[in-house]
């Protein structure tokens, strides 16, 4: 176990407890080994054998937890943590599985209100300054997403998900020298990071080179729980900037399938539906995505509907708020630049409303 040889451990425990069914010990430690080998319903297995005689053990209720979203039973591990919660409210580890089932389902403020919980209980616990760490990147908060990064290998310089992690929020607020130095080295380490593989993806894609991130993006999807939708997310922009609305459209039904109240899939969606003159379909998916959050990428992309509809006014005022909404990402970066130079082609083709005139800069005063 020392030497991180989980499935040595594993072979070593199971000859242990052949000889003595009853050695809870035994059965104790390769459920860990199990955990970290990745082998979750195996690891439930032994949990629920010593659940069976102690139903309320709080750290076995925390571990199959645990493996429940490793098994993607998210509904399991929810009740898990929960119970584990009631038996001992200051449980760490409990906070920290509930609160990455949160995350994992989208409720990125009740999964903050748990990180913050469990930090609070045991500190020195880098995992749960990563896990916040991702739930910020959800509410697109990067700055303090990358301070819980920081936090997170302060405690533990080999947490190589943390620091994957920052490099991917590094490149979503468009830094891509310093992003792709995190995600080379996590995967110089292990070459099947899956939130590494996530970066190199986006950096291809905001690099134009979408057949690449494609396939980039194709070794974490389906892989896993983590970061299955967010992946699925990204390729839909790559399909989309290749003119393929119906991948794209496959992709982010997939995603809302499971998180329909996601806004990143939903805002998507909506521009994929514009992409097909589907307008009132693009309406309805970029209004839910704005009453969640508002982003300059969503008013940009409802601005453009209402020009080729020739609502000129509310045209106008969306490429406005986009450009005076400050930009929470590189895809926000992008679009703020296309709003300003709208502005400037509506100005010129248009007489401004109620009798103004430009100004200079060729914008309705």
């Amino acid at each position: 176990m020392a030497q991180r040889r989980y499935a040595d451990a594993v072979t070593q425990l199971t000859t242990v407890l052949n000889a003595e069914p009853q050695n809870e010990t035994a059965r104790r430690l390769r459920v860990t080994a199990l955990i970290f080998a990745g082998r979750h319903s195996e690891a439930r297995a032994d949990v629920d054998e010593v659940l069976k005689l102690k139903p309320d053990d709080k750290q076995m209720l925390t571990i199959r937890a645990i493996a429940s979203i490793g098994m993607k039973q998210l509904d399991q591990a929810m009740t898990d943590a929960n119970r584990a919660i009631s038996v001992d409210p200051n449980n760490a580890a409990a906070y920290l599985s509930r609160g990455s089932v949160y995350r994992l389902t989208g409720k990125y403020q009740e999964a903050i209100a748990d990180f913050d919980h469990s930090i609070s209980l045991n500190p020195k616990d880098g995992t749960s300054y990563s896990e916040r760490g991702q739930a910020y990147m959800g509410l697109t908060q990067f700055d303090k997403a990358m301070v819980d990064f920081d936090q997170a290998l302060a405690l533990n310089p080999l947490n190589d998900v943390a620091r994957a992690a920052r490099g991917l929020s590094l490149l979503l607020k468009g830094n891509n020298a310093e992003g792709l130095v995190d995600i080379k080295n996590a995967l110089d380490r292990n070459p099947n990071n899956q939130m590494a593989e996530l970066g190199q993806g986006l950096a291809m894609l905001v690099s134009n080179q979408y057949d690449r991130a494609i396939v980039a993006l194709n070794q974490v999807i389906g892989k896993g729980i983590s970061f299955d939708s967010f992946a699925r997310t990204l390729r839909a922009r790559a399909y989309l900037a290749k003119k393929d609305t119906a991948d794209a459209m496959t992709d982010l039904n997939q995603v809302l399938s499971t998180r329909p109240n996601d806004g990143d899939a939903l805002g998507l969606r909506g521009i994929t539906y514009s992409a097909m003159h589907e307008y009132d379909r693009a309406l309805d998916d970029l209004s839910k995505a704005l009453a969640q959050r508002e982003t300059v990428e969503l008013y940009f992309a409802r601005a453009i509907i209402y020009e080729a509809q020739n609502k000129i006014d509310k045209a106008t005022g969306d490429y406005k708020s986009a450009t005076q909404l400050a930009p929470k990402g590189v895809f926000d970066i992008l679009a703020q630049a296309q709003s300003r130079q709208k502005i400037q082609q509506l100005s010129k083709g248009i007489p401004c409303s109620g009798g103004a005139r430009s100004n200079k800069d060729e914008t309705c005063l």
